[in-house]
């Protein structure tokens, strides 16, 4: 839910140059446990006129939370300059979109904030139950704590550097208690830069997890002896028997599953970075 810089049928503080003689900004802090996302937001208004009808009860400050991944969505309403809200963990995951505004509690019948543009003149403005009246600079965080793949499926792989001197393609070992994903120097080292930015974290899982957990599940499928007691392969047996998907024959779907469809938030998250690159 982008705001920034929309076009208002009326002059909204905080939207490109609108209202010039008033500002409205906020800031964003994130924190979480196993269990829940903590957003603590705080807003200031530099509309007199707005700061009245947030008195009044007649307009509210309102924190908007959106996740693409999992249709998650959200207005959250509040009256004083700082406020927190919980979300559980399960309900976000990858990219969140969080907006501050202050919209309408009732009808105004005439409305004309204090700084607005002049080429809005003296025209006073109908507004509607719900519109919107202020819009801040929107922030985005990755929700990582429970659902980033890359940390999730640390406890069963490893992405190491190759011993082999020379260029090579990706090699996988699965002998040891974590599958060894081996990369050659170069790509190791991109791979170190890449994996700190998060909305390209949807893209390595899909690049490099994904077919070397696609490669395991066949292997589980063989029953191979001498897998059976390596952590890695029991770690993923009581994953599949918790999604019901044990007796799948489908790796792929195996994989995606287990990965919280991965191409679908890489998918998301480039869609996102494009949009706000764009803007």
């Amino acid at each position: 839910m982008r705001l920034r810089h929309r076009s208002f049928p009326y002059p909204v503080v905080g939207n490109a140059d609108d209202v010039p003689g008033a500002g409205f900004q906020a800031t964003y802090d994130v924190a979480s446990d196993r269990e829940y996302y903590y957003v603590n937001v705080s807003a200031a208004c530099g509309s007199k006129s707005l700061n009245r009808l947030i008195e009044k009860g007649q307009a509210c400050l309102v924190l908007h939370v959106e996740c693409g991944n999992t249709m998650y969505r959200h207005a959250f309403e509040f009256s004083t300059e700082t406020h927190r809200v919980q979300i559980r963990a399960a309900d976000l995951h990858g990219t969140v979109e969080l907006n501050v505004m202050v919209r309408s509690c009732c009808v105004l019948s005439s409305y004309k904030p204090d700084g607005a543009h002049p080429d809005y003149g003296t025209t006073a403005f109908r507004i509607e139950q719900g519109d919107i009246l202020a819009i801040a600079e929107g922030f985005i965080f990755e929700a990582e704590t429970v659902h980033d793949s890359l940390k999730r499926i640390g406890s069963i792989m490893v992405v190491e550097q190759s011993e082999h001197a020379t260029d090579h393609p990706m090699e996988v070992s699965m002998n040891s208690n974590k599958i060894r994903i081996l990369l050659c120097e170069n790509d190791f080292t991109l791979y170190g830069k890449l994996k700190a930015i998060p909305h390209l974290r949807s893209h390595l899982t899909t690049t490099i997890v994904l077919p070397v957990l696609m490669h395991a599940l066949t292997e589980i499928d063989k029953s191979d002896a001498e897998l059976v007691d390596l952590k890695w392969c029991q770690s993923l047996q009581r994953r599949l028997d918790e999604l019901g998907i044990a007796d799948e024959q489908d790796c792929l779907l195996k994989a995606q599953r287990i990965l919280d469809l991965p191409i679908r938030r890489a998918l998301v998250a480039a869609e996102l970075y494009s949009s706000n690159i764009e803007n």
